[in-house]
């Protein structure tokens, strides 16, 4: 993908009362929306049956799915919100910004240098000699010799 898009992913709900394949049918047309506004689909789970925690317009269940994918600009997110609306089906949908491949290389450099530092301070912490107490290992010795 290219470095100048930016990841999103859309996890949606869908009425528990279509059938599977129109489920299915209805996730193939929100992928279609995406490429329409420019959108490029990495990954794609299809919808599945599901047990909600809490109710979304008084149903218990629904169809869950989600997509990845990328845009190569911001404004294109608000015309999928515009359309995504539109859809009787959807029950309730989430997009989320997910970190760029630049991005998540940062954060993994930035974890190794406080582990490094981290460790630094480990290491310095062990490398200090225990303070000798003559008179302490003294006592041992007698209470072990007793025994």
């Amino acid at each position: 993908m290219d470095e100048n898009m930016q990841n999103y992913e859309l996890a949606f709900h869908l009425n528990p009362n279509l059938e599977e394949a129109k489920a299915v049918e209805i996730k193939q047309n929100i992928e279609e929306i995406l490429i329409q506004n420019g959108g490029v689909i990495t990954f794609s789970s299809n919808p599945a049956k599901i047990r909600l925690s809490y109710l979304i317009n008084h149903m218990g269940n629904s169809y869950f799915g989600y997509t990845q994918f990328g845009l190569p600009n911001k404004e294109s997110l608000s015309h999928i919100n515009d359309q995504l609306k539109l859809k009787p089906e959807i029950l309730r949908y989430l997009v989320i910004k997910m970190p760029s491949e630049s991005e998540k290389k940062q954060a993994a450099l930035k974890q190794m240098k406080l582990r490094e530092k981290a460790g630094k301070r480990t290491t310095a912490k062990t490398k200090a000699p225990a303070p000798v107490n003559k008179e302490l290992d003294k006592q041992l010795e007698d209470i072990i010799g007793n025994l």
